[in-house]
């Protein structure tokens, strides 16, 4: 049995109106996905599905951690995500491709399977910038070797550096810069 069929979401049989299902998202859950940066995480997943004749409305409410790669220092690190997301289901009678808002299921579908749903608003919920929060007092908990490291390495500041390279100067002329 494939694992991902755990987040299929029956709603033949519902009566119309609000029914809640709870899931849980964690290293089993990501490993399902080839290309998936995230590895571990421990992400509970609620979703709110409204039940009407024509249509269906999800609703997921996501709230844990995942663990990522730090971009400073490269050390892993579990980052806490939340995050609130609507989803529209409508039926169709003839292939229609599904948008950002809408999925489309082909009239008679009994359930909709939420898997790939859920792993890309865990992924939507990681911050852009992946940085080891700091701690109480302020400082940063990154790996203080590779801090030194990036710290060596830092291009500083010099008159030298602050030479112009005179290849750039046609470049201004050219663009009215000068």
């Amino acid at each position: 049995m494939n694992y991902l069929s755990n987040y299929n979401v029956q709603f033949s049989g519902l009566s119309e109106g609000i029914h809640i299902f709870d899931f849980s998202a964690d290293k089993l859950f990501f490993v399902c996905f080839e290309e998936s940066e995230i590895e571990e995480g421990n992400v509970q997943v609620q979703v709110e599905l409204e039940k009407r004749s024509t249509y269906l409305r999800l609703n997921f409410i996501l709230k844990g951690e995942v663990e990522l790669t730090c971009d400073r220092c490269l050390g892993k690190y579990f980052q806490d995500i939340q995050g609130n997301f609507p989803m529209l289901v409508k039926f169709t009678t003839e292939f229609t491709e599904d948008t950002d808002e809408v999925i489309y299921l082909q009239q008679g579908e009994s359930q909709v399977n939420v898997a790939k749903l859920i792993y890309e608003f865990i992924v939507l919920s990681v911050p852009m910038r992946r940085i080891h929060p700091d701690d109480k007092e302020g400082n940063s908990v990154c790996d203080p070797e590779m801090l030194k490291k990036i710290e060596e390495y830092k291009i500083r500041d010099t008159e030298e550096n602050k030479m112009i390279d005179p290849r750039w100067n046609d470049l201004r002329k050219i663009i009215g810069n000068n």
